[in-house]
């Protein structure tokens, strides 16, 4: 997303696929196929297209609910048993309580007390 945004906006300025490929891979590496596909499709009105795959369906809105209504039972619960339970990867279950649930992990601090004898 990055780099198609930068190609952009030197396509906007009037720089050729050449020229910005070579600014570009200065900064970071990209592609010379990369620049020149974007240029293409800058040239021709279609960068904002839908894109053909399969829709995601982990974070629909039924396991969205299933979750909030696992951690509300107990918000200790384990990503590893939820992502078992509702048959989907981590990184979706964590998505969903990050992204979509806005739920932080609270940090816990412990500080180990030191044993005196008034203590004892």
């Amino acid at each position: 997303m990055e780099q198609r945004v930068k190609i952009k906006f030197c396509f906007k300025l009037g720089r050729t696929a050449t020229e910005t490929h070579e600014m570009l891979v200065k900064v970071d590496a990209v592609s010379k196929k990369c620049a020149f596909e974007w240029f293409k499709r800058f040239r021709n009105g279609k960068e904002d297209e839908p894109r053909s795959g399969r829709p995601p369906t982990s974070t629909a809105p039924d396991n969205i609910e299933r979750v909030r209504r696992m951690l509300a039972d107990d918000r200790r619960l384990p990503l590893r048993m939820i992502a078992e339970e509702l048959k989907i990867s981590l990184d979706s279950v964590s998505n969903i309580i990050h992204e979509h649930l806005k739920k932080r992990a609270k940090k816990v601090y412990a500080f180990p007390t030191l044993l005196r004898s008034s203590n004892v």
